[in-house]
């Protein structure tokens, strides 16, 4: 008898485990939210982008324009690597013009803005670039998730800027700026770049009261992933 009932109970015993498989296996396989970054691999997570937006300079005698009147179209590419799920690098180059007045007629459009404090419309064709530290906050505060939508990445910078008209200036142009990303699917990202640079006085052919000029700029783009 005792024997006969042990036998059962293993019998049940197998049957419950042999059906607890087959339900688990007709399960389909949950994807996974996370994914660990291979830090040896130089091929793995670049992305490419461009950008376009507005920008602003900030000289010796601009002020006196409004400001809408100084909003200048600014366009950039770049490429980019995380090398691992809090640092990456990002590599740019962009530009077009800048906006603003002067009063000793450098780079000066011909246009008078003021004759009784001698301003004229001032224009300013450059190209610059940038070799940004990128600092992914989002991967730091709540761990990398590839899923991710949203993704807060401070950077700071430092670049140069060089005018392409008759003033020749070339300044470094250390800066700072926020990167925020939106993702769209596996391969894309939407952005909105947030930028800051300061240069040494005088590239725009004015040398004022102060020590060095500023420039802004808020660009939208699209990212493309590889990894």
């Amino acid at each position: 008898m005792k024997k006969f009932f042990f036998s059962l109970l293993a019998i049940c015993v197998c049957h419950t485990s042999q059906s607890k498989t087959i339900i688990d296996s007709s399960e389909p396989p949950k994807k996974p939210t996370y994914r660990n970054l291979r830090f040896s691999n130089i091929q793995d997570y670049w992305f490419v982008g461009v950008s376009s937006g507005a920008a602003i300079y900030f000289g010796d005698h601009d002020k006196q324009l409004e400001i809408e009147e100084r909003f200048s179209p600014k366009f950039e590419i770049f490429a980019a690597k995380w090398f691992n799920d809090s640092f990456g690098f990002r590599l740019n180059i962009g530009g077009i013009e800048y906006k603003g007045l002067t009063q000793n007629r450098s780079l000066s459009t011909g246009k008078i803005f003021d004759p009784k404090q001698r301003l004229l419309h001032q224009r300013l064709k450059y190209v610059s670039t940038n070799a940004d530290l990128l600092i992914n906050v989002s991967n730091d505060l709540q761990g990398y998730n590839y899923y991710r939508t949203y993704n807060f990445i401070p950077f700071a910078s430092l670049g140069l800027i060089v005018g392409l008209d008759h003033a020749k200036a070339t300044r470094l142009s250390p800066g700072m700026g926020i990167l925020q990303t939106f993702r769209l699917n596996d391969h894309l990202d939407f952005h909105l770049d947030l930028r800051g640079n300061i240069h040494g006085d005088g590239f725009d052919g004015e040398y004022g009261g102060r020590d060095f000029d500023v420039t802004l700029a808020a660009m939208l783009g699209i990212n493309f992933k590889f990894w």
